[in-house]
């Protein structure tokens, strides 16, 4: 589910289908012929797989695959293929404004402390997401706004827990040596398959899990972003909210509309123990409407 990164030019859920079903159309696309001719799956299985994933009826990749564990490898692969090319440095610091505010931006001013500080910023993030968008911004702000070199600001940003639920490109968490780098390759097939290496379904991943639900037991607020509220991952979500104190929630809601609210409400108390406020706004209006950073 990529709307979290959507207004750095990343596909949302819906939109990672379309484009896994165009680019795996046949067994003899430039895609299944790559993948297919390099690893340990025929192109026409990854056309099987697209088949099956567009019969579905399922918007999102990680609920088909999660469904239709025959096809995690190829699955693995098909994503990787599709989300390399949009890791394009540019669009982070050049957003399209019609796909939502720079709230990329807008977190790295709250963030502003002195570089020896930066550690110590009361911030976690938890992300659905594959892609390491966030990591590379706030890397890539650190180098040139203290002028440091790669490494310090690396293990600097190390201090600042980003959890990917359902893993991520790379099977090492970014940017630590060996990683998946951050840019638009996958020209060849060793590319692609690096990347696919740290995708997961949330059984093969779950430590992620359960750091998730102790950052959120320790939080005071919370602020989902982009989150479309899937009943599932809300319920994987969930913490032991005896003793977890009272929490300030918030999040985002655009294209949810009457019981959709209703329902997004309860679920979320029963799962954190507090109410959630939900606002029809962007991340970036979200976030500065509610302070959320201060």
């Amino acid at each position: 589910m990529q709307e979290q990164s959507y207004p750095y030019g990343y596909p949302t859920a819906r939109e990672l289908k379309t484009l896994i079903c165009d680019e795996f159309s046949n067994p003899n696309t430039a895609a299944s012929r790559l993948l297919g001719d390099n690893s340990d799956y025929s192109p026409d299985e990854f056309c099987g797989f697209k088949e099956a994933f567009l019969r579905s009826g399922q918007p999102s990749i990680d609920a088909f695959l999660e469904r239709r564990p025959n096809f995690l490898g190829v699955g693995k692969l098909a994503i990787a293929y599709c989300l390399v090319p949009f890791e394009d440095e540019r669009k982070l610091y050049q957003p399209d404004p019609n796909r939502g505010g720079d709230w990329y931006e807008y977190l790295s001013v709250k963030l502003n402390t002195s570089f020896e500080e930066f550690g110590n910023n009361k911030l976690s993030v938890i992300t659905f997401n594959y892609d390491h968008s966030v990591e590379h911004y706030l890397l890539t702000s650190l180098q040139n706004l203290y002028g440091k070199p790669f490494d310090e600001c690396a293990k600097l940003l190390a201090q600042i827990p980003i959890i990917h639920v359902y893993g991520q490109l790379g099977r090492q968490p970014y940017p630590q040596p060996g990683c998946h780098l951050y840019e638009p390759n996958r020209q060849s097939f060793a590319d692609v398959a690096l990347a696919a290496e740290g995708i997961t379904l949330l059984h093969e991943g779950i430590s992620e899990l359960h750091e998730a639900r102790r950052l959120l037991h320790a939080a005071e607020k919370i602020c989902f972003l982009g989150f479309s509220f899937h009943p599932l991952n809300v319920s994987r979500l969930a913490i032991e909210t005896q003793n977890a104190g009272s929490k300030s929630i918030f999040g985002t809601a655009r294209g949810l509309v009457g019981g959709e609210l209703t329902d997004v409400e309860r679920r979320t108390h029963s799962a954190l123990g507090s109410n959630i406020v939900l606002h029809s706004s962007d991340n970036l209006e979200t976030l500065r409407m509610n302070m959320i950073l201060g």
